[in-house]
């Protein structure tokens, strides 16, 4: 099964997926352990430079995510 990083951008407070925001897609990978060390570099990188929205990377098995989580909907900034 291949697992999907996705990313998320809070956006005028709403949680967008990344394929609306300059070209942001999902990126396969064959393991939940590759997604998840491929979440934690980009974490790392986007501490290092900033983007100009605020970001969240999740990894999901399948397919990739269209809406945001359930554990983002409640968040706010």
């Amino acid at each position: 099964m291949q697992w999907w990083l996705n990313v998320f951008f809070l956006v005028n407070g709403l949680w967008v997926p990344g394929y609306e925001v300059s070209g942001w897609a999902p990126r396969a990978y064959a393991s939940q352990a590759e997604c998840l060390e491929r979440r934690a570099f980009a974490e790392r990188e986007c501490q290092a430079a900033p983007l100009r929205f605020e970001a969240r990377w999740i990894c999901s098995p399948g397919r990739p995510l269209t809406e945001p989580p359930q554990e983002l909907t409640g968040m706010t900034c």
